[in-house]
């Protein structure tokens, strides 16, 4: 059998998909999303997923006005959150290199973007990085578009204030959904099965809070 190529010490025994060969167990978990950037059609990374002990970092902040989303809340913005997750995923596709902390970051940039504008000296948020800049003008130019009325009558015009809300709680559901490995994609994998055309074979499990 041959050694595992990344830690030259140990018997390949598993197929990983990112790397095109046979390596190790231990390699497998602590490098996966580390190290290997593993797509998402990975078995061990999906069943890795169901047992995952790993829990993510949440903004306190958010945290403490996680009351506020609740049935109601989901109702009245439900256009505007499937608007934003079929975005995320229309990007991911002109993205596949885009990971959850990107979004989470580009959210949290269109928040303080959204909250000067609410207090009416506008100034814009900029995320660091290509990739975050081209979902944040994404993002944004959704955003200006449920800001002005809309033509056909069917929902009010999104005000600053509940922009802000809402990316608060995309925020959350985001950090609640993905896990502290740099590379995760696991929020990112539920979002493309629901809202956009990637489909893998075993979902992931968005938790609502």
């Amino acid at each position: 059998m041959a050694t595992c190529p990344l830690c030259s010490a140990r018997s390949g025994k598993r197929y990983c998909p990112a790397k095109d060969t046979q390596i190790c167990t231990v390699c497998c978990g602590s490098k996966r999303e580390i190290e290997i950037d593993c797509p998402s059609s990975c078995s061990y990374l999906k069943a890795s997923r169901s047992y995952a002990a790993e829990k993510p970092v949440l903004d306190p902040q958010l945290v403490a006005k996680i009351q506020k989303y609740d049935s109601g809340f989901i109702e009245r913005f439900h256009h505007v959150l499937a608007a934003i997750n079929g975005s995320v995923a229309e990007e991911r596709l002109n993205s596949p290199w885009l990971v959850d902390s990107d979004v989470i970051d580009v959210y949290k940039a269109l928040g303080t973007t959204m909250r000067t504008l609410s207090s009416g000296i506008y100034y814009e948020s900029l995320p660091e990085g290509t990739v975050r800049v081209s979902l944040f003008r994404r993002l944004k130019n959704l955003f200006d578009t449920l800001m002005q009325p809309d033509a056909a009558g069917e929902h009010p015009v999104l005000k600053a204030s509940d922009a802000v809300e809402v990316l608060e709680f995309v925020t959350f559901a985001a950090q609640m959904n993905t896990s502290t490995r740099p590379r995760s994609r696991r929020y990112l994998d539920w979002v493309s099965e629901t809202f956009g055309s990637f489909q893998p074979q075993q979902s992931s499990g968005l938790i609502i809070p």
